[in-house]
Order: structure tokens, then C-alpha cells, then sequence
């Protein structure tokens, strides 16, 4: 049996994370008429943590934003040796021009510009932050566990924008 406190399955976390880019495509792609590509279903996008393509670059998106003023760092998408092979998260991993931080409650956007700078940035700021692991996460029999920093948007002042469709 499964226990909900310290597991999760990766099915209903996908189920979430539909909610976060369906508000991106409806309130910013397509109001802002970007034409894009869905390619949240490509395994060739997905290892490079991908959901949107379109002309003016790559976009992932994250429904993991709760209107706090602090964005969700995964430092780890596996940080449980136990669990097996430990391996970087989307900080590592992503190719995104933009990862778009969604509240699923106010459908606020913040836009970070995925660039060279803010991961330098990042990576001065991210030791005053404790590192979280989040509960072990499971599918069919595979199982690992994440781990991510809670970060104030105070401390990226000027590396994003805040975006709502009003």
C-alpha cells in the first residue's frame, strides 16, 4: 500500500501541471496570438524539459507558483541514492528560453528568462536556501525523490517579469 503522506503518483502530478499550461497557452500564447507547438507528449522535449515551442523560443512551465512571492528551484529530480541513481532536476536539465512559474488560484505568471546570467545568479544566491525533499514520487514500480529551494522573488529582482491577463 501506498501511504499519501510520504508518496506521491506521477499521473496525478501530471494532471497538475495540465492546469499551469493550459492557463500559459490561454492567457499568454494564445491571447498574446503566439503561435506555438505542444510538445509536453515529445520524449526528445521532455529530457530536455520542454512543453512549448514556438518562434520566439522554448517554454516550461511549472504550476507550482502560490502567489507567496517565491518561486520552486528542483535542484534534484532524484536526491535519494536509496531510490537510485541520483540525478540533477530542470534547474540542470532544461534547454527553456522562459520557465513560466503558474498560480493555479489568481492564473498569475511569473516569466523567468532562462539565461546564463540568472543561473549564475542562482547559483550565488541558492546555499542561503534550505534544499527540501519532497516525497518520494512513484510510478508503476520506479521511485524517486526530489529535491528543490524555496526562492524570494526579492532575491531576482530584475531577472523576471510578473504577468497576469486582466
Amino acid at each position: 500500500m501506498i501511504d499519501p503522506y510520504t508518496q506521491t503518483e506521477f499521473e496525478k502530478d501530471i494532471i497538475f501541471g495540465k492546469i499551469g499550461e493550459d492557463i500559459f497557452t490561454k492567457d499568454f500564447l494564445e491571447l498574446l496570438d503566439i503561435k506555438y507547438i505542444d510538445v509536453t507528449k515529445s520524449q526528445g522535449f521532455q529530457i530536455i524539459d520542454n512543453d512549448f515551442v514556438s518562434k520566439i523560443g522554448l517554454y516550461e512551465v511549472k504550476t507550482n507558483y502560490k502567489d507567496n512571492k517565491e518561486i520552486i528551484i528542483e535542484e534534484y529530480t532524484n536526491i535519494n541514492e536509496n531510490l537510485g541513481k541520483i540525478n540533477y532536476g530542470w534547474f540542470y536539465k532544461s534547454k527553456a528560453d522562459i520557465i513560466v512559474f503558474v498560480s493555479k488560484k489568481t492564473r498569475s505568471m511569473i516569466l523567468l528568462p532562462f539565461s546564463q546570467k540568472f543561473k549564475d545568479h542562482y547559483e550565488t544566491i541558492k546555499n542561503n536556501h534550505e534544499l527540501f525533499r519532497n516525497k518520494i514520487s512513484i510510478r508503476n514500480k520506479n521511485k524517486w525523490q526530489s529535491a528543490f529551494r524555496k526562492i524570494p522573488l526579492s532575491e531576482i529582482n530584475g531577472y523576471f517579469a510578473f504577468y497576469k491577463k486582466i
